[in-house]
């Protein structure tokens, strides 16, 4: 299952939340950055023994051999992280987004034969590398924070995004998630009410809990134990949703994984 974290404007947590998500996940899943703005794992993580990771090795190297060979799988272009994530590392230059040029279109079939996939796809807009990548996903979750003026975007990019794929015979399924302070989740209804009223059949399936505390642990800065962090709680519960959601029915959540071990200070 390929599962595309997205934005419609701006920065709104769709790294984190797919970092989240990807680790949480029922089964095993592959963390992808697929933003065309740049890596952030590549300067924020460490390999498990504590060395810097490999930044020729990832989404340039997979997008060069899917060039060569439409078929060929991700899983030598693959990093394991600390903590035990297995991630394909981004761009460390947005300019090598460009120069990827027509491998954007082939990443999606290979990401999905390595089974389970969270993919970072960045901002969603006319022209975006990864655009193609997202409609083409199984699932592409849209996430905004509470704001007038965030709303606005998110209801205009999901009706674009739903012009742009009415003709397709298959297309993925559109659903948005709120990041908000948890006290403020019943605000997840009243974004729901408003897609509604704007003709938009596109479900708000959840909440994503604001915990800055938890964003700089999994960023890298702060060391902290994660397992019963609001972000990670909130995580799991949005994690089964989703893959409920994109699995083929019948659809199996498995149970949830044991809580996360605590993250060391990177260096």
């Amino acid at each position: 299952m390929l599962v595309s974290v997205a934005s419609a404007k701006g920065s709104p947590g769709a790294s984190t939340s797919a970092h989240a998500l990807a680790a949480v996940w029922p089964r095993p899943a592959l963390l992808a950055e697929l933003d065309p703005a740049g890596s952030d794992l590549m300067y924020r993580s460490r390999t498990p023994e504590g060395m810097p990771l490999d930044g020729d090795r990832g989404l340039v190297s997979l997008a060069a051999a899917v060039r060569r060979d439409p078929g060929a799988a991700p899983e030598e272009h693959l990093t394991v992280i600390e903590g035990g994530q297995q991630v394909l590392l981004g761009l460390a230059r947005p300019d090598q987004a460009a120069a990827i040029g027509a491998g954007w279109a082939g990443l999606a079939g290979s990401l999905r034969s390595h089974g389970d996939v969270v993919a970072d796809v960045g901002r969603l807009a006319p022209g975006a590398p990864s655009l193609g990548v997202a409609l083409a996903s199984d699932l592409t979750v849209m996430v905004v924070r509470p704001g007038v003026e965030n709303y606005g975007h998110l209801r205009e990019r999901l009706a674009w995004i739903t012009a742009e794929t009415t003709h397709r015979s298959e297309r993925t399924s559109l659903c948005v998630v709120l990041i908000a302070p948890w006290k403020n989740r019943h605000e997840a209804a009243d974004l729901a009410r408003l897609l509604q009223v704007s003709g938009l059949d596109v479900p708000v399936v959840g909440v994503l809990a604001e915990d800055r505390a938890a964003a700089d642990a999994f960023a890298g800065r702060k060391p902290r134990p994660l397992g019963r962090t609001l972000l990670v709680r909130s995580a799991r519960t949005l994690a089964a949703s989703l893959y409920t959601m994109g699995a083929p029915a019948p659809a199996q959540v498995l149970p949830a994984p044991a809580p996360l071990a605590g993250r060391r200070s990177q260096r």
